[in-house]
């Protein structure tokens, strides 16, 4: 049988730690982006449907781009993680 599974594990990141760094970093990115978009966050079907808006430039570095990736990849389910 196996011993107890420590505090500071995590059964995708290993450990706490790379969990809440992990997390820091989206967390970093998501802040980025709604500065960028503004508040209040609007219903996915409303956004769908907005045609015809204004586009904006907006400079992302490579690990930022690379963050974003990773999460549409696991909010679609195509991302092991």
């Amino acid at each position: 049988m196996p011993g107890p599974i420590s505090d500071d594990y995590d059964p995708i990141w290993i450990t706490g730690y790379n969990a809440d760094r992990v997390r820091d970093a989206i967390q970093d990115v998501q802040a980025l982006v709604a500065s960028y978009i503004g508040s209040p966050p609007k219903h996915m079907l409303e956004v769908i449907e907005m045609h015809g808006q204004p586009t904006h430039e907006y400079a992302f570095t490579e690990p930022e781009l690379r963050i974003i990736r990773f999460c549409l990849k696991v909010a679609l389910g195509e991302e092991e993680i």
